[in-house]
């Protein structure tokens, strides 16, 4: 019983001890000390380790929102931000971020007033006789100071990178990257040596057309405007070239030339310039190039002028609903219908181009929507075409595309069979055959008179469709399929009336 009482003593005791202890842990010890009663009992002896110094209130460090050097007798209370400034060695210490310091400051307000912070224990450092010799700027803590920078120094130069190469590494493998390569001020004076000027769009379009004005060579003429044409492409340089006078000063004049390379330079140009370009059509319009390029396309097929004249002519309406009425008004469609009474050959390349011409611009209304479908219902081309003879004058070209002369050979023996030749111009039954498609609903009567014709090319392409099927050309077979779809649809729409 002694036993188990004196075991129980001991750990009420224990456990007060450890109570004062966590109280106030700077001040106190625990020390077991042997008892000369028996051996199952123990004593505890509270001893102090050290005398109490007395607190200096002028001692206790003084946060801001800024980093401080914490000096080595001063007293930190909790609650601040605290580092070691790895290049001095100096600990800092300020305000926590967000933090006014109410509650720091009113810590120490209470223990100025009682000894006390009211937070909990403060933290009042106790260096050994070595630290404060280190702190007192001693010869042992100079030496000690610059012994630690120097251990920091070499524990990050050993700190690899990524690819596992140390900093020495890294700048040494870049000074020999550098002497592989001439530097940005080397370059510089090469340059400049060199005489070499920097020219923005503006400036050579600027230059190209005083060229052009001094120029007294067709040849270098046609260079020159070859030159434009490729700068125009671009929306704003279109725009600049207007703006800088291009088209009086270097179009018009060109047109009205009596060169044929000339004139099919400047049409390119002109066609360049305007093509989706709102700007420059409004100001070809302006200077008068429509009725100029009315009158080109009359001109003779073979020197070029008239086809060059359809590519400019085509860029300048496509897409600009006043554009199309001006050209209804100048007699442009008649003009272009006019092209199809021309019987030769040489004119065929042109007879397609105004089809595809008349194709888009009725495609254009079936596909336009809001504003530009009332714009381009103001002008009812389809009447147009309708009254103006256009009906027959597409329809007969189904009979020459129906005819490839490239094969004269193929072409014979067909005719000696009393056959049509099965060798058709497929991009002009491609284009013929768009175009009727979209002239339907209003030349349906006189398409009538194509069908045996349509008929016979349907089965002709069916047939070429279903032979290259077997063979490794598939981009053929895609091709002959389609048309031969695209016909079967035409002959459908045409026979509708009848149907009804």
């Amino acid at each position: 019983m002694k036993s188990s009482a004196s075991c129980i003593l001991f750990v009420m005791l224990a456990s007060l001890i450890l109570l004062v202890k966590a109280q106030n842990p700077e001040n106190h010890q625990l020390v077991l000390v042997e008892s000369d009663e028996a051996d199952d009992e123990v004593e505890v002896e509270e001893e102090f380790s050290r005398e109490e110094k007395p607190f200096d209130i002028s001692k206790v460090f003084i946060p801001t929102n800024e980093w401080q050097i914490v000096k080595p007798d001063q007293t930190v209370l909790p609650g601040l931000h605290i580092r070691m400034n790895l290049q001095t060695g100096l600990k800092e210490a300020k305000l926590m971020d967000g933090d006014d310091g109410t509650n720091y400051f009113k810590a120490l307000e209470n223990l100025r007033n009682a000894g006390d912070t009211g937070i909990g224990q403060a933290v009042i450092p106790s260096p050994s006789e070595e630290q404060e010799n280190l702190s007192s700027g001693s010869p042992e803590s100079a030496e000690r100071e610059e012994m630690l920078r120097k251990n920091i120094i070499e524990a990050l130069k050993n700190i690899k990178s990524d690819d596992g190469k140390t900093p020495e590494e890294l700048s040494l493998e870049a000074a020999e990257s550098r002497k592989k390569f001439r530097s940005y001020e080397d370059l510089k004076k090469d340059f400049d040596e060199i005489n070499i000027s920097m020219e923005t769009d503006n400036e050579i379009l600027t230059r190209v057309i005083n060229q052009y004005q001094k120029s007294d060579s067709d040849d270098q003429k046609v260079i020159l405007l070859e030159d434009l044409e490729y700068l125009v492409h671009q929306f704003d340089n279109g725009i600049t070239f207007v703006d800088l006078g291009g088209i009086e000063i270097i179009v018009k004049p060109a047109l009205n030339s009596t060169s044929s390379i000339i004139k099919q330079g400047a049409l390119h140009l002109l066609g360049s310039a305007v093509q989706g370009n709102p700007k420059v059509q409004i100001a070809a319009l302006e200077a008068g190039l429509l009725q100029l390029l009315i009158r080109a396309v009359t001109q003779d097929p073979k020197d070029g002028v008239s086809r060059k004249a359809i590519y400019a002519l085509s860029c300048l309406v496509r897409g600009f609903p006043y554009g199309q009425q001006a050209l209804v008004q100048h007699g442009g469609l008649e003009v272009l219908r006019k092209i199809f009474d021309r019987k030769d050959w040489q004119s065929l390349p042109l007879q397609l181009k105004v089809v595809s011409l008349v194709h888009d611009l009725l495609m254009e209304r079936a596909e336009a929507e809001g504003e530009r479908l009332q714009q381009l219902n103001r002008l009812d081309i389809t009447e147009q075409l309708a009254i103006g003879g256009w009906c027959p004058a597409v329809s007969s070209l189904l009979t020459a595309a129906s005819f490839d002369r490239r094969d004269r050979r193929y072409d014979m023996g067909a005719a000696l069979r009393n056959e049509l030749p099965l060798r058709p111009d497929h991009d002009t039954v491609d284009k013929v055959v768009s175009a009727m498609d979209s002239m339907v609903e209003v030349c349906r009567y006189h398409f009538n008179e194509a069908l045996p014709l349509l008929r016979h090319l349907a089965n002709t392409y069916d047939d070429l469709a279903y032979k290259e099927q077997f063979q490794d050309d598939e981009g053929g077979y895609g091709l002959f399929r389609g048309l031969a779809e695209m016909i079967q649809k035409l002959i459908k729409n045409i026979n509708v009336k009848e149907e009804l």
